[in-house]
C-alpha cells in the first residue's frame, strides 16, 4: 500500500512538473522571482510549488509547502495532495499524518480523485496498525 500511495503521488508531481512554465526574458522560468506573497490563483502557487519539489531538498521542500498550502487554500484540490503529501513524509515539514489525513480529507472533499485513493489508503494503513498493537 505505501508503494501504490508513493507512487500514486509521484506520478501526480511529475504530470505538473511536466506543465509548460512560461519564460521570461533571461530564459528562465517566470516563477523563480515570485514570492509566496506574489501568486494569485491555486493554479500559480501550485505550480512554483511543484518546481521547488522538482529541486528534491529539504528547502526546496519547505518551501513547495508553503505554495501549496496556499494553493489549497485558494481551492486547488492538488496543492492539497501534494501538502499532504509533505506531511506524511516529512519532507520540509514535522511529519504528521494528522495533517496529512486533514488535507487528503480536503483534496477528496474537492473531487480528486487522488486525494480520495491516498485518504483511503492512509485510513487502511491506520485501521492496520491498530489492529497490531
Amino acid at each position: 500500500m505505501k508503494h501504490l500511495l508513493a507512487t500514486t503521488t509521484i506520478a501526480l508531481l511529475l504530470i505538473g512538473c511536466a506543465s509548460p512554465q512560461k519564460s521570461n526574458h533571461r530564459g528562465s522560468s517566470s516563477h523563480n522571482s515570485h514570492s509566496k506573497a506574489s501568486c494569485s490563483s491555486g493554479v500559480e502557487c501550485q505550480n512554483i510549488g511543484l518546481n521547488y519539489v522538482s529541486r528534491g531538498s529539504h528547502s526546496g521542500y519547505a518551501k513547495a509547502s508553503g505554495y501549496f498550502a496556499k494553493s489549497c487554500s485558494y481551492g486547488e484540490s492538488e496543492g492539497c495532495n501534494n501538502l499532504a503529501f509533505l506531511y506524511a513524509n516529512g519532507r520540509g515539514v514535522s511529519q504528521s499524518y494528522t495533517q496529512a489525513y486533514k488535507y487528503w480529507g480536503k483534496a477528496c472533499r474537492m473531487g480528486n480523485s487522488l486525494g480520495c485513493t491516498n485518504l483511503d489508503l492512509a485510513k487502511d494503513k491506520v485501521s492496520a496498525m491498530r489492529r497490531n498493537r
